[in-house]
C-alpha cells in the first residue's frame, strides 16, 4: 500500500511529502507527540481531505469560530491510498488561508497518524450523502461506502481519544462506526441533520418574509436525506409574529415534497460543509433556552424508533452533550411518518450489518 512518506515542516504547518514507509512512520509520529504535549489546542480529524466538503468545512470552522473564538485548532486531514497524492495542492491552498486559530496542519493516508490522539473526528466518507435508493444496495458503491466506513471505526477504536466528538454524514455510517468504536460512547456519535433543517427554514423564511435566523424549532425526523420528514408543528417566528394558516398549510403540503425534490446532493457541497461546521457549533456551545436543534443521535427507542441505530431527533444540546426532546405530542399523521421512516433507514442499515458480518439480514 502506498504513503505519504516524510514530513516537512514549514513554520507550524505540517505536511507530508513521498519517501519511505518508515521514514513516514517515525517523522510523523515524532511530529504528533511534540503536538500532544501542547495546551488548549483541539485536534480535528477530517477524512477524504480531497473533497471539496472538507476544504469547505475547514474554511468555515475558522471564519466563524466553531469550537470557540480563542480555541487553537490542529488540522489532520486523512485521505484513501489512491487519493492522498492530491493532498498537497489542498494543503498549500489551506496554508495561505492561515488563520490566526490554525495551529497547525497534517496529511496523509496514514491512519495511526491522522486519527491519533483526535479530539473531534469528522467522517465524511465516500457516499457524500448520497441518497442510496433500495436496488442499489446490492451495488459495489454500496459495499465500497460500508468497508470505508468499517475502516473508519476501526481507526477511531484504535487512535483517537475515548472522549472524542465523532461527526457522520449520515446514519448508516454512524451505526457502522459505533459498531467498531465500542470505546467510544454512542452519545459522543451524532450524525447531520441540519441540511434539511435550513432549506425548511429558509423556504418558510421567504414566505413568512423574515430571516431564516428567525424561524425556530423545526424538526428533522428520520435522516438528512429525501426520506426526512420536516415537522413545524412547534415552529415559530422569533419576531412574535404568527405563521399564517395559509402558510401552515403550505408547509404541512407542500414543504415535504419541497425537501424531498432537493436529491442532486452534489449541487449543495457547500451547503453540507456549512452545516458540518454549524452542527460542531451548536454542539460545543448549546442551544438557546427553549430553542432545539436536529441532530442524527443513536436511538433509545424514543418515539418507538429502533434502538441501537442513529435517527434524526429534536435535541437540545449543553455541554458538548445532547438530550433528546421528549413527550412531544404526535398526531396519527406523524406517527405514521415516524414509523415508516424507522423501517426505511433500518433497512439500509440493516444490509450494511450483513456485509459487515454482524447480523444476518432480516426484514424489519
Amino acid at each position: 500500500m502506498a504513503t505519504q512518506g516524510s514530513v516537512w515542516i514549514h513554520g507550524n504547518i505540517h505536511f507530508v511529502d513521498n519517501e519511505t514507509d518508515k521514514m513516514n512512520s517515525e517523522r510523523n509520529e515524532s511530529v504528533f507527540n511534540s503536538y500532544s504535549r501542547r495546551k488548549n489546542v483541539l485536534k480535528v480529524a477530517v477524512t477524504d481531505g480531497t473533497t471539496e466538503i472538507a476544504r469547505s468545512f475547514v474554511y468555515r470552522i475558522f471564519t466563524d469560530n466553531v469550537f470557540g473564538e480563542n480555541q487553537s485548532v490542529f488540522v489532520s486531514f486523512y485521505e484513501l491510498p489512491e487519493k492522498a497524492t492530491f493532498m498537497e495542492s489542498v494543503m498549500m491552498e489551506l496554508t495561505s488561508f492561515s488563520p490566526n486559530l490554525l495551529n497547525g496542519i497534517s496529511y496523509s493516508n496514514n491512519a495511526s497518524v491522522e486519527f491519533k490522539n483526535a479530539d473531534v473526528v469528522i467522517c465524511i466518507g465516500v457516499a457524500r450523502e448520497y441518497d442510496f435508493k433500495s436496488e442499489e444496495l446490492s451495488e459495489l458503491f454500496f459495499e465500497e461506502h460500508v468497508r470505508v466506513s468499517k475502516f473508519y471505526g476501526e481507526a477511531i477504536e484504535k487512535y483517537v481519544k475515548r472522549d472524542a466528538k465523532i461527526i457522520v454524514l449520515g446514519n448508516t455510517t454512524a451505526t457502522i462506526i459505533s459498531k467498531y468504536a465500542t470505546s467510544i460512547p454512542s452519545e459522543n456519535i451524532t450524525t447531520l441533520s441540519l441540511i434539511n433543517l435550513n432549506i425548511a427554514a429558509a423556504q418558510i423564511a421567504a414566505r413568512a418574509q423574515c430571516l431564516a435566523t428567525e424561524v425556530k424549532n423545526i424538526i428533522i425526523w428520520g435522516s438528512n436525506g429525501s426520506h426526512s420528514f420536516p415537522d413545524c408543528r412547534y415552529t415559530y417566528l422569533t419576531s412574535g409574529k404568527t405563521l399564517s394558516d395559509s402558510l401552515k398549510v403550505w408547509i404541512r403540503n407542500v414543504l415535504p415534497h419541497t425537501i424531498r425534490n432537493v436529491s442532486n446532493r452534489p449541487a449543495h457541497i457547500r451547503s453540507i460543509a456549512y452545516a458540518l461546521a454549524e452542527h460542531c457549533k451548536i454542539l460545543w456551545n448549546g442551544t438557546p433556552e427553549k430553542e432545539w436543534t436536529s441532530m442524527g443521535v443513536m436511538s433509545d427507542h424514543s418515539y418507538n424508533v429502533r434502538a441501537g441505530i442513529f435517527f434524526s431527533y429534536p435535541v437540545y444540546c449543553q455541554n458538548g452533550q445532547y438530550e433528546i426532546v421528549q413527550d412531544l405530542d404526535h398526531d396519527r399523521y406523524i406517527k405514521k411518518y415516524i414509523s415508516d421512516l424507522n423501517v426505511l433507514i433500518y433497512r439500509e442499515i440493516d444490509v450494511a450489518l450483513k456485509l459487515c458480518d454482524l447480523i444476518p439480514y432480516s426484514d424489519p
